[in-house]
């Protein structure tokens, strides 16, 4: 015997434009439309069903309940497996697994779980970052669009079959123009919340082949190569902390398109990890933070030295600043003005702050492209 959804609040949940997207989907077909009230929908000649229109009415529930149970019944299956179909059609859905002695019984330890969902989080920005503009590594002030999506996004129910955590993506259904384009063959580009999943899917597919050429020519070239699809040290780290939560077994990742805008590009939709590969994974990160600029970084400090050739207008300038969890020596090149409030600043021992691209160098870093030069009154 197959469940049957009658808890009001999740009936109530149904949106009509989610089930009218569904039916389509499905091949059913409007008959007529009853004003302001519904529409009859049927499906061959076999079901016919009567959707409400609106929330509002008193008895939504019921109807919804009615249409949840004739469209299981036309396609055989439970009202559950249904009604989590409904929920995506206008999403893609995100479903990253993994496996451990706790997962197996459908559980997490709390602070695995507190974990798993940052992880998640983490990982969906690297993509909405990657979608704007493509870096080995992204700085703590990530772009405001890619902050945006995560509002958007959202987390849907937990699934067993050791734990999966997934993520709802959701995509505006495609509409066709009624007329051909001047221009055949040029298709309009898909909304960013598509883009995202779609980049996020490409960038873990070349972060997997990435891990397995790195391993075979020891070299962090595939990494650096596979940065143009995606790849960062922020999607490194975000996978990492995903395998750490399960048991070593690996770290599943699949993906589900909405069936409102449909998908012909060749990406894969499921990603798998193996614990080995994860350890590759790792200390690519840890080479791109390392050799990669730091775009947008600020440095904070008191100015230690200056130096400057007699006929130089620009001058360099070193200070001790905290990054990454420690106090290292950083060289900034200046030009005459600011070079000269900062010898000032040195003089009246005065904060100094800067904004720039962060580069090891040595045991140290220079600041390249220095702007927003501030001198701070506190001592």
């Amino acid at each position: 015997m197959r469940a049957a959804i009658q808890d009001k609040s999740v009936l109530h949940s149904l949106k009509p434009l989610e089930m009218i997207a569904y039916l389509r989907v499905k091949g059913w077909k409007q008959e007529f439309e009853i004003k302001n009230k519904g529409s009859l929908w049927a499906l061959n000649e076999d079901y016919d069903v009567t959707l409400p229109a609106r929330r509002e009415l008193g008895d939504y529930t019921l109807r919804m309940s009615e249409v949840l149970r004739t469209v299981a019944q036309a396609e055989d299956r439970s009202e559950l497996d249904v009604l989590r179909d409904i929920q995506t059609t206008t999403s893609d859905l995100i479903r990253i697994r993994v496996s451990n002695q706790f997962a197996e019984a459908g559980a997490l330890p709390l602070e695995e779980a507190v974990r798993f969902i940052e992880c998640t989080r983490d990982m969906m920005l690297a993509a909405a970052c990657a979608t704007v503009e493509k870096r080995p590594v992204y700085a703590k002030r990530k772009s405001q669009q890619a902050m945006d999506y995560l509002n958007h996004a959202q987390m849907g129910q937990t699934e067993r079959g050791s734990f999966v955590m997934t993520v709802l993506s959701p995509v505006t259904p495609e509409l066709r123009p009624a007329q051909q384009p001047l221009l055949p063959g040029i298709e309009p580009e898909p909304p960013f919340e598509r883009q995202v999943t779609k980049t996020l899917m490409g960038s873990l597919d070349s972060l997997n082949s990435a891990a397995l050429g790195a391993t075979l020519i020891s070299d962090l070239g595939p990494f650096q190569e596979a940065v143009n699809q995606g790849v960062s040290a922020n999607l490194c780290d975000a996978v990492v902390g995903l395998s750490s939560v399960g048991s070593g077994d690996g770290l599943d990742m699949q993906i589900s398109w909405a069936r409102t805008r449909p998908i012909d590009s060749g990406l894969p939709e499921r990603v798998r990890f193996e614990s080995d590969t994860v350890r590759v994974i790792e200390e690519a990160s840890r080479m791109f933070r390392e050799f990669a600029p730091l775009e947008d970084y600020e440095v904070a400090g008191f100015v230690l030295a200056s130096e400057r050739g007699a006929t130089d207008p620009e001058g360099n300038i070193r200070l001790d600043a905290y990054i990454d969890g420690g106090m290292h020596r950083v060289t900034v090149q200046l030009g005459p003005e600011d070079y000269s409030a900062a010898l000032k600043a040195h003089d009246e021992r005065k904060f100094v702050t800067f904004t720039g691209d962060l580069v090891k160098q040595g045991r140290g870093y220079r600041l390249q492209n220095p702007h927003h030069f501030k001198v701070l009154k506190t001592e």
